[in-house]
């Protein structure tokens, strides 16, 4: 929906993704995904193979690109996980405005929920200076269930008592509007990541954005 027909609206808590919704992580990714694949002997994906394949998490991105037998699995994904260690803040860098929206929005409780691994998402909002932003970071393997499941979403409603008709969930992926109409919060689509604008507008968020600079614009 066009977000310029909006008025703005009152909101008293906001959840972002984070993997092309605050950062810009993509090449770091492939990087550490391209090493892994060549420590069993595999040629590099192109960049945009392994960007369109993050968003689920580590582990279904390591068993979908690393072909290896389910011996070897476990091998890849620690081989992967060690890689991307190693090169998480190489490129990746924080998109325009996003200090600015978070300034914004300060005063309320800001939440990620990401499907990144915990100990990787602290690292990265560490390093790119916004981690105080944030009362909770919660990870793909912080619950046992990981979006598109609403659980994540939920959590952070039921852990700062935040009504979900007045709470956001901002992000890049059709996992992230699933989860947000799962929950009942307001689903906030932004086209930097992983999603073209159509395959996001066929996913019905109340607003879609270009740029997450566009934010408070639309709210207070």
């Amino acid at each position: 929906m066009n977000s310029a027909a909006r008025t703005p609206r009152r909101l008293v808590g906001v959840m972002f993704d984070l993997d092309g919704t605050l950062a810009d992580s993509f090449t770091d990714i492939a990087a550490a995904l391209n090493l892994t694949r060549a420590d069993f002997g595999l040629a590099p994906l192109p960049y945009e193979k392994v960007r369109e394949t993050v968003g689920s998490g580590s582990t279904y991105l390591v068993k979908t690109l690393v072909p290896v037998p389910e011996s070897e699995f476990k091998r890849a994904y620690e081989s992967y996980q060690d890689h991307y260690e190693a090169h998480l803040l190489d490129h990746t860098r924080l998109y325009p405005g996003v200090p600015e929206v978070l300034r914004h929005f300060a005063g309320r409780p800001l939440a990620v929920v990401t499907n990144k691994n915990q100990r990787f998402a602290e690292a990265v909002l560490k390093g790119l200076g916004i981690r105080d932003h944030f009362q909770l970071v919660l990870g793909g393997d912080a619950l046992a269930r990981r979006k598109p499941d609403p659980l994540p979403v939920r959590t952070v409603l039921e852990r700062f008592n935040l009504p979900a008709a007045e709470s956001a969930l901002v992000g890049d992926g059709l996992h992230d509007m699933e989860a947000a109409h799962g929950a009942g919060v307001i689903a906030v689509a932004v086209t930097t990541g992983v999603e073209s604008r159509e395959t996001l507008q066929a996913a019905s968020p109340a607003y879609l954005m270009a740029s997450l600079s566009e934010l408070p614009g639309l709210f207070d």
